[in-house]
């Protein structure tokens, strides 16, 4: 993707011609991940006008679509593109947003009917299935009461966004992309001058923090660091204040 002012967008003439025809399917991140932004109606329409094109599955992967702060709304793909119906695989999932990814619970959507045929013959054949105890969770977090726990949770982790944005500021040369969605920042550490292995091991040796190493998303990550705030808002300072130690000699 093309990233223009803090923000990821989509590049679909040189998608185009990076085409060779025998594609099967196209895997999209809504909201996206590692950025953390939540992408409009009309990128999604973009996406699904793509797949159309180039006669392509859509699995949009939406595991992150309850963690979206104030300001931003999440669209499912099939509202922004209801023409897409007959290729899209929509998958979601309650393990994510409730921390419960040991129950090895999700959703797979699909409303094509030989495409959801197919889907389900290949996961009998794979000897997946769904456990009691993980579709009794699912069961709870889809309830009044789990609707509010992530209404505070969102606004805890708002906190914790503003207090670590306003350290990795604090620092020259750091830039935090601006979260939509989800817990996990996404750090440009461009600005440093400092090669990929220098601004790693002075935050992994240094502020003794483990990140998410950025290539391991893909081309355009070599300059950055995903971190995760999901945690008590103590961590969260804390790690703060180890960051603008470990680079104490650019301020």
């Amino acid at each position: 993707m093309v990233e223009r002012e803090g923000r990821y967008h989509f590049d679909f003439p040189t998608y185009d011609m990076q085409m060779r025809g025998d594609e099967r399917l196209v895997i999209l991140c809504s909201p996206q991940n590692p950025g953390g932004q939540v992408w409009t109606a009309e990128e999604l329409q973009g996406v699904a006008d793509f797949a159309a094109r180039h006669d392509l599955i859509l699995v949009s992967d939406e595991i992150h679509h309850d963690l979206v702060y104030p300001g931003a709304r999440h669209t499912a793909t099939p509202r922004a593109a209801p023409d897409i119906l007959d290729r899209l695989v929509m998958l979601s999932a309650t393990t994510k947003t409730f921390n419960i990814a040991g129950a090895h619970v999700g959703n797979i959507i699909v409303p094509e009917e030989r495409l959801r045929s197919a889907l389900a013959a290949r996961m009998v054949a794979l000897g997946i299935s769904p456990n009691a105890f993980g579709m009794a969770m699912a069961t709870a977090a889809y309830s009044p009461e789990g609707a509010a726990w992530v209404d505070a949770l969102m606004r805890y982790l708002d906190g914790n966004r503003r207090l670590f944005d306003a350290g990795i500021h604090a620092i020259p040369g750091l830039r935090s992309m601006s979260l939509q969605a989800t817990y996990l920042a996404w750090v440009d550490f461009s600005g440093t001058g400092m090669a990929r292995d220098e601004f790693t091991a002075r935050v992994e040796k240094g502020a003794r923090i483990a990140a998410n190493h950025g290539p391991t998303f893909g081309t355009g990550g070599e300059n950055f660091l995903r971190f995760n705030l999901a945690t008590p808002r103590t961590r969260v300072a804390e790690a703060v204040e180890r960051l603008k130690a470990a680079f104490a000699d650019l301020q």
